[in-house]
């Protein structure tokens, strides 16, 4: 029974392991690995590193280490995102968010949602990007770590800018320069007050769109003139130029060095204040690009100067240039939407095929997780009924036992019986002649003969009850009735070693042969025999019946060594109904103190067996 519920707790261990291996999630944060600690220190400065470290290593187990291949996933997406190579799919991220999600890592969970949002976005998944943006938002609200919390914001705010959502993407911008302050990230300072600038203009707010400009100028310059500072500089002229400060924009564009000037816009800003020779010029000059946007744009300010009869031998041609770069952007939109249809198209498509992929794991998990359970039910159904059977075998074999032993201690009994029965016999036949005694005896024969009787009945019975059971504790039950046996034998034994040693006493016998008159002295002397043989008989019973006297004390004695009433009453010199008398009085005592319920018993019986 023992190794079957071993094997069973061993199942139950087992399968308990499994299914927190499958669906538990992490509870303390192991510490990361060395390679991965190291690829996250370099990462923002030197993230091509970042990703040769992350390359090199061996990728952490999906099964048994979760939490390193999680943070590996996460990195190995930062690396490649800040490098700008394209990801085709979310598929490496989510398994970081999926395992970041329900932990209590706020700092993971941003960033993890960050590059969810970021790749999303640029798979042309709008929607879910700004649920995925918002979710990082309030995640690294919980943190200290700014460069998350700006690249976050300034990722909505992006989103925002380029959809028209211009009160949203002055509050994300506004939240993203907090967060570059608190980072003190002169560049991160730059690009969030340019954004916010983009989001003034979008609103129409021009001065407050130069001043956002030229704070990020400001910013740039601490950093040294290079070309970010020109580019801002070059937009704060659009700025005057788009709320028809001309002349402020034109001042400001000329005041650049020449390489970075935007000719473009110095024509523009030319034609727009009718200076149409300059305008002319500049025109000219910013016709050497290869953005056919930038080109469509110079030919339709060339064909409005060409109404200029001094410019009109050139109409023609920037007419045809007008239609030729209008139609190659009509083409380039067409192929980038139909470019974009077709990602949207493979972006669904595999998110489909990932859909039914995942669906079909999730089935297979349920059948396991349903073939798992179903078994443990069985397995703990047949546990169940085996421990039910065994508990009835063991109690059926516990009540086969207390029978057999109650059987062999009425065997016992009755055999204490007859031999109690024998040794009144031989009184009785003694004192037959004496009316007095002969009555006692007989009362007393007649007395045993009758639980004897009983006793046999009773035997009977549990005989029959024995019967009844099967013989499956056949083995315990001969197990019980030889330890009674041996124990009946053991006291057997015992009595008849003590009547061996009584009739080997000649004091003892001679008494038997020629009852006479004891003294104190030879009463004395009898008293410490009965103590010698009967394991100090006088010292128990003087503990048990405090009441009896040194006189009673003495006639138990001879009682317990077998003398009958007549040799009792020679030995002590009285009559012998005298000696009835003081052993009833003897019997009073006795079972006024015990507890014992078989009151009709002899005083003779009782002590032999005390």
């Amino acid at each position: 029974m023992r190794k079957i519920t071993h094997y069973i707790l061993y199942i139950l261990i087992t399968c308990t392991a499994l299914l927190n291996i499958q669906c538990s999630g992490n509870g303390k944060e192991k510490t990361p690995l060395p390679e991965l600690v190291h690829a996250e220190s370099v990462m923002f400065d030197h993230p091509d590193s970042a990703l040769h470290i992350l390359e090199d290593m061996p990728m952490p187990s999906a099964h048994w280490d979760k939490e390193n291949h999680a943070l590996w996933c996460l990195l190995v997406t930062q690396a490649q995102y800040k490098r700008m190579m394209k990801i085709p799919s979310d598929s490496l991220i989510k398994i970081a968010y999926d395992y970041y999600k329900p932990t209590n890592n706020a700092r993971r969970r941003a960033m993890s949602a960050l590059y969810m949002g970021s790749i999303n976005y640029e798979l042309g998944n709008i929607e879910e990007a700004m649920q995925y943006y918002l979710e990082g938002k309030t995640e690294v609200e919980k943190t200290d770590d700014y460069k998350t919390g700006y690249l976050i914001m300034s990722s909505l705010g992006n989103l925002y800018l380029f959809r028209g959502f211009a009160e949203y993407a002055s509050e994300a911008c506004s939240k993203a320069y907090d967060y570059a302050i608190k980072d003190s990230n002169k560049r991160y300072q730059m690009a969030s007050l340019k954004f916010l600038a983009r989001c003034y203009c979008i609103r129409h707010e021009y001065p407050k769109a130069v001043e956002a400009y030229q704070q990020c100028a400001s910013v740039a310059l601490e950093l040294g003139k290079d070309e970010y500072y020109y580019k801002i500089q070059t937009e704060i002229a659009l700025v005057y130029a788009n709320s028809g400060n001309l002349k402020k924009s034109l001042e400001l564009s000329k005041s650049l060095p020449t390489e970075y000037q935007s000719t473009v816009l110095i024509g523009k800003n030319y034609y727009y204040l009718n200076q149409q020779d300059s305008a002319y010029f500049y025109l000219n000059k910013s016709l050497d690009t290869d953005d056919v946007y930038t080109k469509a744009l110079i030919y339709e300010h060339l064909y409005k100067i060409g109404d200029n009869p001094k410019y009109h031998h050139n109409l023609k041609m920037y007419c045809d240039s007008l239609l030729y770069y209008n139609d190659s952007i009509m083409a380039l939109d067409k192929g980038k939407e139909i470019i974009a249809y077709k990602e949207k198209f493979d972006n669904e498509r595999l998110t489909t095929e990932k859909q039914r992929l995942e669906l079909e794991k999730a089935n297979i998990m349920n059948w396991w997780m349903f073939t798992i359970v179903m078994v443990l039910l069985i397995l703990v159904f047949f546990a169940y009924i085996y421990l039910r059977k065994q508990i009835a075998i063991r109690r059926k074999q516990k009540e086969m036992d207390n029978l057999s032993i109650l059987l062999h201690q009425k065997d016992i009994e009755m055999k204490k019986n007859e031999s109690y029965i024998a040794e009144l016999q031989k009184q009785y036949e003694e004192s037959i002649q004496k009316e007095d005694l002969y009555m006692e005896q007989s009362e007393v024969l007649l007395q045993l003969k009758k639980e004897n009787e009983q006793l046999c009945l009773e035997r009977d019975r549990l005989n029959e009850k024995l019967s009844s059971y099967s013989g499956s504790s056949s083995y315990m039950q001969s197990n019980v009735k030889i330890l009674s046996d041996r124990l009946s034998e053991l006291e057997k034994r015992e009595n008849e070693l003590c009547t061996l040693i009584l009739s080997e006493m000649p004091i003892l016998n001679n008494l038997h042969k020629k009852p006479e008159y004891l003294s104190d002295t030879r009463l004395t002397e009898i008293c410490r025999i009965t103590d010698n043989i009967y394991q100090n008989f006088t010292k128990r019973l003087m503990k048990d019946v405090p009441s009896l006297s040194e006189h009673e004390i003495i006639l138990c004695c001879l009682i317990k060594l077998r003398f009958s009433i007549a040799e009792i009453s020679i030995f002590m010199n009285i009559a012998s109904t005298s000696v009835s008398r003081s052993k009833l009085r003897i019997k009073n005592k006795i079972y006024a103190l015990s507890k014992d319920s078989s009151y009709e018993k002899s005083l003779d019986i009782w002590l032999w067996e005390y």
